[in-house]
């Protein structure tokens, strides 16, 4: 008979252990939430922790809210995590998700389809949640707003299971938006640079009433482009409006919502290669894709917010955002390698159009309390997520022998949609995460989540209409994290820490009974410090990896066993901030090493070929007095060897750097102009190695990007 739910326990697998581990940080929790009730004897109010990212140093923040709820110190976090500030993004010109990953310590960024790379990190894709509100998919693939209207963007490498629920262990990256702004305020840049690109960018806001009780903020963005190989043109617009009320003098109500718009022509998903393995011996700008192929991405969101902050020190916060994503596309592409012969390879053709809607909300309150004599902090809450996508599709008549070089020789089909499905997965769970002051020089972190999970498919028209069925559910999926820090000082830790998330299977075994999830757990060891009085943070951590559960085939078809293995584990190092009082800068480095666990024939071989082994990740910002308004910049990214799904020895990627150099003049306090060159030495590089048909993808050649910003 079929066990209830796909998350019971078996005899054989490591599902008791664990769960029993995460009941017994459960019931820790539940000890402190009795003694965290506010108002009562036991409640004592801690410090009131703001942050202002205005008087954070911009390359070194003080705190990030990724891996919780509430800000901490980033060095009171037990794992690895970078914070990029405003400051930051906009003195790099940082202006998409793809340009701020490349950025990132320990990040890999993928070109996918000419707009949205994918991000991977530790192995594997990395999760995403906005304002702490988990999105339950990874970002891979997936348009992303302009980074103008964030606050801060905040990466956290690893797993994230008590706060994400299910998802990939390879890390969360969370978007903090702008907020009505307390003080007027107005900037506007200007930028144009090569391959006709043009960008303008408008950011205002500050109070409506006198008693600046109530708050606004817009941010709009428009862009004009083409790109290296001048034949795909991409036209994208966003727009942004937030307010912020304060109903009471502790209650503040914030509502926002966005808007973004992005157009492409004749897009580009790379190239093919010699049907014998060997990359294309083509120049850069060669394109061999028909000028009717075209991709649209329309998506908007609205969120809500209403916080109350509490007399003893606690505060509890209500979330919830609505998300709205219209996806079209028509393509022609080739399929098959080029014959070395004739130049040729055979072409498909399809249509399709996605219709998405995520809806999820966030209760949580969070502060202190005080227990033996010492106080602590709790977070407690409960957050529902649910994402349906309509999908319509139609794959027409593939085109044999076409000339690679005449792409437009592909005729552009006509004919509506012929299939239709949909998917619904929806998730919740509570969640809880408590810091143990256990003695003067040490802190005991616990955290544990218990989600439910549902992923359910149909069919939709044109195809004939079937109700959802469920293909994986889980139930009561319990999730721990547990992490012990040794204050050293008052500005450095060390710590040793446990995390792990799920990720639902539905494969089966023999019994027809789905199989229990994958688990993704990560042992980080690490120390942290802040120094130079917080201007400048620095970090080192080891961590090692495992994914455990994946399935696995058997001899007989369509049954799997829960026994498959991944092992990850790496070292890494940054620090960022302002050294000197007229140099800001940032590095990181990492040492990633991913293999095959168990396996029956790949145990030992490389795991993730698309992350390199080395990368390294440096940029400076010099500014002295004596140059009076000049300033300088500067970075490199440099990678070990990529093989991607290339063959080793013909078709991959050897190492390489990119080097990067800015120029600019600050008339003023309110008016500069910056001249920014991407790959200065014009390195020639593969930003991806891809199979014979396609993602063979050039890094970008030099180009240059002149800026005006002003502000008032």
């Amino acid at each position: 008979m079929k066990k209830p739910y796909a998350s019971s326990p078996t005899a054989s697998g490591p599902a008791p252990r664990r769960t029993a581990m995460a009941w017994r940080i459960c019931a820790a929790l539940a000890a402190a939430c009795a003694a965290a009730i506010p108002g009562s004897a036991a409640a004592q109010a801690l410090p009131q922790v703001v942050v202002n990212a205005s008087l954070d140093e911009p390359y070194a923040p003080s705190h990030a809210t990724v891996g919780g709820k509430t800000p901490q110190r980033l060095v009171d976090i037990p794992q690895s995590a970078t914070v990029f500030s405003a400051e930051r993004i906009r003195d790099q010109n940082l202006f998409t998700l793809g340009d701020l990953m490349q950025q990132a310590p320990g990040v890999s960024v993928m070109p996918f389809d000419g707009a949205n790379p994918d991000f991977r990190a530790r192995g594997y894709a990395m999760e995403l949640s906005y304002d702490g509100i988990p999105a339950s998919q990874a970002g891979s693939g997936q348009q992303e707003f302009e980074l103008a209207l964030y606050e801060r963007v905040e990466v956290l490498r690893g797993p994230s299971g008590v706060t994400a629920g299910a998802g990939q262990p390879g890390g969360v990256i969370n978007f903090v938006r702008k907020r009505g702004s307390r003080h007027k305020q107005l900037s506007a840049t200007a930028s144009v640079g090569s391959h006709d690109n043009r960008r303008v960018e408008i950011d205002a806001g500050g109070p409506l009433n006198a008693a600046g009780t109530l708050r606004a903020r817009a941010v709009g963005t428009f862009q004009d482009r083409d790109y290296f190989h001048d034949v795909t043109h991409d036209r994208k617009w966003l727009g942004y409006l937030a307010l912020d009320a304060d109903l009471a003098a502790n209650t503040t109500l914030s509502v926002a919502f966005t808007r973004q718009v992005d157009d492409l022509d004749s897009t580009t998903m790379g190239l093919p290669a010699w049907n014998d393995g060997a990359f294309l011996d083509v120049p850069r700008e060669t394109h061999v894709y028909p000028s009717w192929n075209r991709m649209s991405w329309a998506t908007s969101q609205g969120e809500i917010e209403l916080a109350h902050r509490l007399a003893s020190g606690w505060e509890v916060r209500a979330r919830a955002v609505r998300r709205n994503v219209d996806k079209f596309y028509k393509d022609g592409y080739p399929t098959t390698g080029v014959d070395r012969a004739s130049g040729t390879a055979t072409y498909a053709r399809r249509m399709a159009g996605l219709d998405f809607e995520r809806e999820a909300a966030d209760l949580f309150a969070s502060g202190p309390f005080s227990l033996f004599g010492r106080r602590h902090g709790l977070t407690v809450g409960y957050n529902v997520d649910r994402r349906v996508a309509d999908n319509q599709s139609v794959t027409y008549a593939a085109v044999p022998n076409v000339d690679i070089f005449d792409p437009d020789s592909v005729p552009e089909p006509t004919g509506g949609f012929t299939r239709g499905s949909a998917n619904r997965v929806t998730q919740s769970g509570a969640y809880a995460q408590a810091r143990l002051s256990i003695a003067d020089p040490f802190t005991l972190a616990l955290g544990a989540r218990s989600s439910n999970y549902r992923n359910e498919n149909r069919n939709i028209a044109p195809t004939p209409e079937t109700a959802f069925v469920a293909t994986t559910r889980e139930r009561g999926e319990v999730t721990p994290s547990a992490a012990l820090l040794w204050h050293l000082a008052p500005d450095v830790n060390a710590y040793v820490s446990y995390a792990d998330i799920f990720f639902p299977q539905s494969a089966m075994d023999a019994q027809r009974r789905t199989l229990d999830p994958r688990v993704g757990s990560q042992l980080e060891l690490g120390a942290k410090g802040v120094f130079l009085d917080g201007r400048l943070n620095a970090s080192a951590a080891m961590f090692n990896a495992r994914d455990r559960n994946r399935a696995l085939a058997t001899d007989v078809i369509d049954v799997y066993v829960p026994a498959g293995e991944v092992k990850v584990r790496g070292v890494e190092f940054e620090i960022g901030g302002r050294p000197l009082p007229e140099l800001n800068l940032t590095a990181g480095y990492t040492f990633l090493r991913t293999e095959y666990g168990t396996h029956p024939t790949l145990e030992g071989a490389e795991w993730s070929t698309f992350e390199p082994r080395h990368s390294l990740k440096l940029y400076a910002r010099w500014q002295p007095a004596w140059m009076r308004g000049l300033f300088v910049g500067g970075g490199v990214t440099a990678s070990s060897a990529l093989l991607g799904t290339g063959v080793p020895g013909l078709r991959e990627q050897g190492g390489y750097a990119v080097a990067n150099a800015q120029v600019g003049y600050a008339l003023d306090l309110r008016l500069a102009v910056t001249l920014a060159v991407n790959n200065l030495f014009d390195r020639h590089y593969w930003a991806r190695v891809g199979g014979l048909n396609t993602y063979n993808i050039h890094g970008d050649p030099r180009s240059v990007l002149l800026s005006v910003r002003g502000s008032l």
